[in-house]
């Protein structure tokens, strides 16, 4: 689904889970029914999810003012891009014409800071991507987020519909929370293009003043140093502006003819060549570059919009599928953690395997500890019809028997003798952390867990849910 969708989705589930006003077990129903006149009932479960989300959403947003404002305000407004682009171009041009004396150094330190802090940037953009292809595990992003520098920065800019006064209506605060979690990757995607294309307009409005007022004024070359002298100055000039002159032609002075450029001796040349140069510059180290990153990030941004990362995996959205008939009921209770939603297709598959059949599956939310108390077992309501539990447990975790044994042997003792029980380990985030430097560490890790769990009769199967990876 794209980003509206996904965004209508978000909306509509904070309303359904739990189900609050003004939104009624009617209108949930209507919605499932007007969806599935729409799409038809062999649709994909996205497309038929996103039809619902779609027709619910403009029923709520007709019922309630604030929930179209919401709406409205969380869609981005790309004017405002726009106005910041033509803002940077405007600041590179007055910041040229404030700059203007008549005069060009050809040391040019504003030049020589500009180059400096986007090599840097390069720098930082080009490590971090060596570092994440080297230890991609290593590498934690937040959820929805982007780990990367400029990314960061969508972190702290601020949203206009995280100020909509949602306080009066819980459902619209989940909707907040939950796109400013999932809608931070599509939002890093467009600030990252902001700031790639405001730095390539920003060089482009200083060049562009430079040259219409060259057009009226002449300007002169030359410079002036209290520690370098003819020969550094040309050394300098030769390393900054050599790349522009072997693409250009315009030849570098010698050193001899940079020592009558010295101001303190003369007024220099006609600084027509030396516009050029720093011109050619720029646009190689400073406009082409951002404008490439800017179209990166750009067609990233597209790529998000046009398919949102939305995992609809958890129960809630379980809820709408179509059920497959065929398939057997199984319910995975995670305890003490929360399984990634990128797991869940290795999750099914596994199960599938294990089953030697499809499974229809369902992952209930994580049990908290404290719930393993026989007495007050409180399971999901998705375990009910299950034929087969899955009690998951994290090798990261070090096994208990008063939290740990004693939910698994409370749900084996409730559920014996009409539901399949098992004990899954997962070791992925343990195998991600240790890598093959943890093989004895997982192997103390699984036996203390074995013991731990044959004091409960139950023997545990240890799963990664890595890519290649199978059950042991």
């Amino acid at each position: 689904m794209n980003a509206s969708e996904a965004r209508d989705t978000l909306l509509v589930r904070a309303f359904e889970a739990p189900l609050a006003p003004p939104w009624t077990e009617a209108d949930q129903d209507w919605a499932s029914r007007e969806a599935l006149r729409s799409v038809g009932s062999q649709a994909a479960a996205e497309r038929l999810i996103a039809a619902r989300a779609g027709f619910a959403a403009q029923r709520l947003a007709t019922r309630d003012p604030a929930v179209g404002a919401a709406l409205a305000a969380s869609a981005g407004h790309a004017g405002l891009g726009a106005l910041l682009l033509a803002a940077a171009f405007a600041a590179g041009v007055a910041l040229d014409a404030l700059g203007a004396q008549g005069r060009i150094e050809i040391l040019s330190p504003p030049l020589l800071g500009l180059l400096a802090w986007n090599l840097a940037v390069y720098a930082s953009l080009i490590a971090f991507a060596v570092f994440a292809a080297r230890a991609p595990h290593r590498v934690r992003k937040p959820a929805g987020g982007d780990h990367r520098p400029l990314g960061r920065l969508a972190a702290f800019v601020p949203e206009r519909w995280r100020r909509i006064p949602s306080t009066r209506s819980p459902a619209l605060a989940r909707f907040a929370a939950d796109w400013a979690a999932r809608g931070e990757v599509l939002r890093a995607a467009h600030l990252v293009a902001l700031l790639h294309a405001g730095a390539a307009l920003l060089a482009l409005g200083a060049l562009a003043s430079l040259y219409l007022r060259g057009l009226v004024f002449e300007f002169r070359a030359g410079w002036d140093s209290t520690f370098l002298g003819p020969d550094a100055v040309h050394a300098i000039a030769a390393a900054l502006y050599g790349p522009a002159s072997a693409v250009s032609g315009i030849a570098l002075p010698g050193a001899d003819e940079i020592a009558r450029l010295r101001f303190a001796h003369g007024s220099g040349e006609n600084a027509a060549r030396w516009i050029h140069l720093q011109a050619l510059t720029v646009v190689a180290f400073i406009v082409l570059p951002r404008a490439v990153l800017a179209a990166v990030a750009t067609a990233k941004a597209r790529r998000l919009a046009r398919r949102f990362p939305l995992p609809l995996t958890d129960a809630y959205y379980r809820r709408l599928r179509p059920r497959d008939a065929e398939g057997s009921a199984v319910c995975v209770l995670p305890y003490g953690y929360r399984f990634p939603d990128a797991r869940f297709g290795a999750l099914q598959r596994a199960l599938e395997e294990q089953t030697a059949g499809r499974v229809a599956l369902e992952l209930a939310e994580p049990v908290v500890p404290g719930s393993e108390d026989a007495d007050a077992l409180r399971l999901p309501p998705e375990a009910a019809s299950a034929q087969m539990l899955v009690v998951l447990f994290a090798l990261t975790a070090t096994p208990e028997r008063e939290t740990h044994g004693s939910f698994a042997r409370a749900v084996a003792a409730r559920h014996a003798n009409e539901t399949t029980v098992r004990v899954w380990i997962d070791e992925t985030d343990f195998r991600a952390h240790f890598g093959a430097d943890g093989d004895a560490r997982r192997a103390q890790r699984r036996d203390a867990w074995r013991r731990m769990l044959a004091d409960e009769s139950l023997e545990p199967e240890f799963v990664d849910f890595t890519p290649a990876r199978a059950l042991p």
